[in-house]
């Protein structure tokens, strides 16, 4: 109870000079929209960015502040700002976030913004690009990354390497494929809603991140540490933190659509599929069989005529699990484990006779490419964003049809052209340690 109080105590403060502590996160972006994210905090920066934990003091505070947030945005050609804008009130039932829904935006087109606040000096600047059109032939790299926890950072003053070697290759956007953050891990657990919440805060104070992310279109997945705990399905809880309140959270803290599951399309050559694997799961320890499912009915039916439909010469089904692996010996949560056998094979089955489409997944703290022997389908895991992240597997473990493994953090990047997707694994540094070029089908 004791961060209880004193995030309480933090939010209710009178502030000298509120701010932007987690600065702006860039959702959701179509060639027509885009969801702009921010929360209004007491000050500037995180609070006591010590590194060592202590919970009658806890390190990285970025306490919520009420108030009024503005959004100001132009489209870049016009030196005359704003030439629109967007006002929300910042309320402690959302933790002091908001989320400015942005329409009829242009296609392949750079938006500059001000984020402000009536009681700031602290404006926050920017610019995103929105995605091209759908018969744009323009080549461009996307970059993936999973698992990331603020002890396991690798920069204690500034946060992942990994986001300053993403930024360095100016991707047209990211995939953050879940485990964004591990409420079930120390220090502290999070297993109530306000500690939770002050986990969000402090890893979006960090500066490596916040920079990234001021500036790159960026789609979030969660997975089971992010939403409650370990293996986790709907219903349950982690001490007083209910799955409802889990997704709140999650809700409240990343840039949303309508439904969790989605599909967006960057250009001809490239349409990318983010399902969502925890919302409508069956419990893992249900019989396998045709009624036991990761995806959920309604999401199964979504994605198969979705993927049908598409005519992108690149289809990928980016998931926050592993479909094809191999995985751990007697795990039970994935499309790769036994437990889930039934949908697993249906899944690859289907994923592999669309023309153009592989895997890539999150999830797994190890690197790899992998190539299903019942179905031929490729699978490609980032790996976590740390080196001391990863683990959990072994190179005796590697099979046959694993052409690549790598039990080291980092991240994965996708270039795309009409001729073909080369997926690249990188080290935290943005050294490509592995390198799969997979030609457009018909070549």
């Amino acid at each position: 109870m004791k961060i209880l109080i004193l995030l309480l105590l933090g939010s209710a403060s009178i502030a000298s000079a509120t701010g932007f502590a987690n600065g702006v996160k860039i959702g959701e972006v179509t060639d027509t929209s885009a969801v702009i994210w921010t929360r209004l905090t007491r000050d500037s920066e995180a609070e006591n960015r010590v590194d060592q934990w202590n919970e009658n003091d806890p390190h990285w505070r970025a306490p919520g502040e009420a108030g009024d947030i503005r959004l100001s945005y132009s489209n870049g050609t016009d030196n005359a700002m704003p030439s629109r804008s967007k006002t929300l009130p910042a309320v402690a039932d959302n933790d002091f976030c908001v989320q400015f829904e942005l329409q009829d935006l242009h296609p392949a087109t750079s938006y500059d913004y001000v984020i402000s606040s009536g009681n700031s000096d602290k404006d926050v600047t920017g610019s995103f690009t929105t995605a091209p059109a759908k018969d744009s032939t323009n080549t461009l790299t996307f970059v993936v990354s999973t698992c990331q926890d603020f002890p396991r950072r690798d920069d204690k003053t500034n946060g992942h390497i990994i986001y300053k070697s993403m930024l360095a290759q100016k991707p047209a956007f990211f995939v953050q494929t879940g485990d964004t953050l591990y409420y079930d891990k120390p220090n502290p657990l999070a297993q109530d809603i306000a500690t939770a919440r002050y986990k969000w805060n402090r890893l979006y104070a960090l500066p490596n991140l916040k920079q990234f992310h001021k500036q790159i279109p960026s789609y979030w997945m969660h997975d089971d540490h992010d939403v409650l705990k370990d293996d986790c399905w709907p219903g349950q809880t982690y001490g007083d933190l209910t799955w409802d309140q889990g997704l709140k959270v999650w809700r409240e803290q990343i840039p949303q659509s309508d439904k969790p599951y989605r599909t967006f399309r960057w250009g001809k050559h490239l349409q990318i599929w983010l399902p969502e694997g925890r919302e409508f799961r069956s419990p893992n320890t249900m019989e396998d069989g045709p009624d036991k499912s990761i995806l959920g009915a309604e999401q199964l039916a979504w994605l198969e005529e979705s993927m049908l439909a598409s005519d992108a010469t690149f289809k990928l089904y980016i998931s926050a699990t592993p479909v094809v692996g191999p995985d751990r010996k007697g795990k039970k949560d994935n499309h790769a484990n036994k437990v889930f056998d039934y949908e697993g094979k249906r899944l690859r089955t289907f994923l592999n006779a669309i023309p153009g489409c592989f895997v890539i997944n999150g999830d797994r703290h190890w690197q790899y490419h992998s190539i299903d022997p019942d179905t031929g389908l490729n699978e490609f895991g980032s790996g976590p964003a740390s080196d001391v992240h990863a683990g959990g597997f072994k190179k005796e473990l590697q099979e046959k049809w694993q052409p690549f493994l790598r039990i080291k953090g980092g991240y994965l990047s996708v270039e795309v052209t009409g001729e073909s997707a080369t997926v690249r694994h990188h080290d935290v540094e943005g050294n490509v340690v592995n390198t799969t070029k997979i030609p457009a089908p018909g070549n």
